[in-house]
């Protein structure tokens, strides 16, 4: 991801009886905007897959992405290509958004945070064939991203040596998105980074992208981290997590990594290089925790994922 923007404003309900229109079987439990919602969807430039999803909050993630914010602008390949031929406005055209580079990522940066660095391309926030944002991101992958600026692609480590065009000089942090204005996005409240997660898992897959493999529209056999439990509420003082079921693309053995990530209450973790390691919850410490999971494969590709517990003791 890369983007710098101002901060969104959170919008409210202005009218319960347009609220009502916008009703659907699967209602969201955050009421939005209804006019935001509507313009949300009605400014939405490609086709959205709604299925299993909530109008309301597709509607209003569609919005803070279009309307609020230009996330297309720097997440697409750039000014030659984000508008459709004979659609640009800044030529006096209709404004037609080219749906071929819509939010697929593929803009530089230039070199970061001068010569000596690598070149910073965004991201493709497009789903992959999972049908999750982001190249298969889970929505609390998602939130943790924004909220730290955690890079769980690892494009570009901080330097451990003389720079070489492809790590972070220090003193910036290789392990954080760069030019990516996640210090401002983290601001946004749950419910708003949410339902852009929700636009965003919405919108047509598209090919491409750094640090993306190929055909990543299609169901290959991936590298990917699946951690568990997800939002287990529990009064044990220990539990077990489970990675078993992460996949790995060579079909070779995987290595595991647990950790806590920034944000969550600290917890032990014991064997935090297995599957399936022990958790021990500090009893005078009750909230909600999260267990980051990276595994690595033999070839070297990593993934992450995320377990979340709500730790009430006993």
């Amino acid at each position: 991801m890369s983007r710098a923007s101002t901060p969104f404003h959170r919008l409210f309900v202005m009218s319960a009886a347009t609220a009502l229109l916008l009703s659907y079987p699967a209602s969201s439990q955050t009421q939005f905007d209804p006019e935001r919602v509507k313009q949300g969807l009605a400014i939405a430039p490609v086709p959205l897959n709604t299925q299993g999803q909530d109008l309301n909050t597709v509607g209003w993630g569609s919005y803070l992405v279009n309307a609020a914010g230009d996330c297309n602008g720097c997440h697409s390949a750039g000014p030659p290509t984000q508008y459709a031929k004979g659609g640009n406005p800044y030529m006096g055209q209709p404004a037609v958004v080219n749906q071929a580079t819509y939010l697929g990522g593929g803009r530089d940066f230039g070199q970061f945070p001068d010569a000596r660095g690598p070149h910073i391309i965004s991201r493709n926030l497009t789903p992959d064939y999972t049908g999750m944002a982001a190249g298969g991101m889970s929505q609390d992958m998602f939130l943790i991203t924004i909220k730290t600026g955690l890079d769980q692609d690892k494009l570009h480590p901080t330097c451990s040596g003389a720079p070489d065009g492809t790590c972070i000089p220090a003193p910036f942090d290789g392990t954080l998105l760069q030019v990516m204005s996640w210090p401002v996005y983290r601001n946004l409240s749950d419910d708003d980074l949410k339902a852009i997660y929700a636009y965003l898992s919405s919108i047509p897959c598209l090919e491409g992208g750094p640090g993306e493999p190929a055909n990543r529209c299609q169901a290959p056999t991936q590298t990917r981290a699946v951690a568990s439990p997800k939002r287990l509420t529990t009064v044990q003082r220990e539990i077990v997590l489970d990675g078993t079921s992460s996949t790995s693309a060579d079909n070779k053995p995987l290595t595991y990594s647990w950790s806590v990530p920034l944000g969550s209450p600290s917890a032990a973790i014991l064997h935090a290089d297995s599957a399936s390691p022990s958790v021990q919850f500090d009893v005078r410490v009750r909230g909600s925790y999260t267990f980051l999971l990276t595994v690595t494969d033999s070839s070297g590709r990593t993934s992450m994922d995320v377990a979340t517990v709500d730790f009430e003791g006993n």
